[in-house]
């Protein structure tokens, strides 16, 4: 049963798990950030829903998205802001709430980590034959929308 196909797939799976977390530690000591997996994880989020709301996201928008307890995110937003990875803006139309964005030296960080885990990903990618490397990343893409 070691060969099993789920078994194949969760190799795989823990196999590219530890080399991007290498890459995040390579990461860390280079920029001399001190940025926790779940911080990172929340700028990543941060970064990807003000695509869709550039004024920024709401700490319950937030929440859901992580499907986390607001008080937790809250958290993880406030030491995010202490690290001006964050800030939290006054919404225009309604003062009484605050939207979450990046700033600009959590988008610089976020870059470095594109940049470093796309490099891992080039490597991996250039050990396969094109025909190999479509037929993977097709069957990646629809797993990815099974998730």
């Amino acid at each position: 049963m070691a060969n099993s196909e789920p078994a194949v797939l969760r190799k795989a799976v823990s196999r590219l798990y530890d080399a991007f977390r290498e890459a995040a530690e390579t990461i860390g000591s280079i920029s001399s950030i001190d940025v926790s997996v779940r911080q990172h994880q929340t700028m990543s989020l941060v970064c990807r829903l003000t695509e869709e709301k550039p004024n920024g996201v709401t700490l319950k928008e937030l929440a859901e998205a992580m499907k986390l307890a607001p008080a937790t995110v809250s958290e993880l937003v406030e030491s995010l802001v202490k690290k001006d990875f964050l800030q939290r803006v006054q919404n225009p139309e309604d003062r009484r709430a605050v939207q979450i964005t990046l700033t600009e030296h959590g988008q610089t960080l976020l870059d470095k980590c594109i940049k470093c885990v796309d490099g891992l990903c080039e490597k991996l990618l250039a050990g396969l034959p094109a025909n190999e490397r479509t037929t993977m990343l097709s069957a990646l893409s629809k797993i990815t929308e099974k998730i």
